[in-house]
């Protein structure tokens, strides 16, 4: 019986090992991964050197390096919008709102208060996102500070118009 046993299942004798089997990289593999390290550090690099989240997620991402004083100020940057039937409402900065984040107005928010006619884009957004909806016929870029006390707000935030964009049709 064992020998029509062991015909059915032959037995491999082979050296067991504890280590697996290692595999070398090929030379042109070894410059691919070189290569592509070498420039993440370029860029990694630039964002530093420049001080600019433009290379995300290889920017300085300096947001993030530093504590906020629980007793300073907060800042944030929104948009209002005047409709055509004379609404003031406030602009969704989000993809689904008008396809840019209110982070891509603040990285870009010196080259917007310079030349407001970039906020065309805007008005041209929403009415191509949302064609039933009510158009855009002014912008406006707005920062709001209020202080903070022990991390606390206190009192209402002070409200700054940074620019204006009348829309063109």
């Amino acid at each position: 019986m064992e020998s029509a046993s062991a015909a059915l299942y032959p037995v491999y004798s082979r050296a067991v090992s504890s280590e697996p089997a290692v595999r070398r990289i090929s030379r042109r593999g070894l410059a691919w991964r070189l290569g592509v390290t070498g420039v993440a550090l370029v860029i990694l690099t630039m964002g530093q050197l420049q001080d600019t989240n433009d290379y995300f997620p290889l920017g300085s991402l300096s947001q993030y390096a530093t504590p906020r004083d629980l007793d300073g100020a907060v800042r944030s940057v929104y948009m209002m919008a005047d409709t055509e039937t004379g609404e003031r409402v406030r602009v969704p900065l989000n993809p689904q709102g008008v396809g840019v984040g209110r982070a891509d107005i603040e990285s870009q928010l010196n080259r917007i208060v310079d030349d407001p006619s970039l906020l065309q884009a805007i008005a041209n957004s929403w009415s191509e996102l949302h064609p039933d909806a009510d158009p855009y016929v002014a912008l406006y870029v707005m920062r709001s500070t209020y202080q903070l006390k022990d991390g606390i707000q206190q009192g209402e935030p002070e409200i700054e118009q940074l620019t204006s964009w009348e829309v063109q049709r």
